[in-house]
């Protein structure tokens, strides 16, 4: 039954682009990002599948349409949608981080 109030296309939407990237069985983060640690290009850092952090920036640019809250942090990491490294991939997935609180929005 559908609840009075709710736009369903608004509130499940995000899920299926969150089930397709394959983040459904994440943990929330549970501290906050270090701020003084800037997200560079990290030349030495591990490879990571350049389709899916495209996938990834994907889903997040599209989510940024209702939630302009996160548009900042996935434009920073979109900058790096050329040669992805494992630590551009964390700060992606920390986007992420609201998944197991839907009542905070993500």
């Amino acid at each position: 039954t559908q609840e009075e109030g709710i736009d369903y296309k608004e509130v499940f939407a995000p899920v299926t682009r969150i089930k397709a990237i394959r983040l459904t069985d994440g943990k929330s983060a549970s501290t906050p990002i270090d701020t003084k640690k800037p997200l560079l290009k990290d030349p030495d850092g591990e490879d990571v599948d350049v389709h899916t952090y495209r996938s990834m920036i994907g889903s997040l640019m599209y989510l940024t349409s209702s939630r302009p809250y996160i548009m900042f942090a996935v434009c920073a990491c979109a900058r790096f949608q050329v040669t992805p490294k494992a630590s551009h991939l964390h700060a992606i997935k920390r986007i992420f981080n609201l998944k197991g609180k839907p009542h905070l929005g993500l």
